[in-house]
């Protein structure tokens, strides 16, 4: 299986707030909008693995400015700059704890 790139990516929140995914542009199907399944693990800060097993390389960094269109708060966004830190699951879920309050 190979890797899906994707472009100008950002994060998103699936499964009435109990998961994230990422969304951007998929270069091999001439920059489509693309959103992937929930995200499971993280394989490189630009590399993280679905719950289907689908592997996505995240290409530059994260598209902040629709993020914050978007209403997620500034704090976590800066976490997710360059990419998905080691300890990008503690902060996934403090955000979404905070939502589903």
């Amino acid at each position: 299986q190979k890797n899906i790139c994707l472009t100008g990516w950002r994060i998103k929140v699936v499964d009435g707030n109990t998961a994230i995914c990422v969304e951007g542009k998929r270069k091999d199907m001439k920059d489509l909008s693309w959103h992937s399944n929930a995200i499971v693990e993280r394989i490189a800060h630009n590399q993280v693995r679905t719950s289907s097993g689908s592997v996505y390389v995240l290409q530059g960094n994260i598209d902040s400015a629709s993020m914050r269109k978007e209403g997620f708060p500034y704090r976590f966004v800066k976490r997710f700059t360059y990419g998905f830190s080691k300890k990008w699951k503690e902060y996934v879920e403090e955000f979404l704890e905070a939502r589903r309050r």
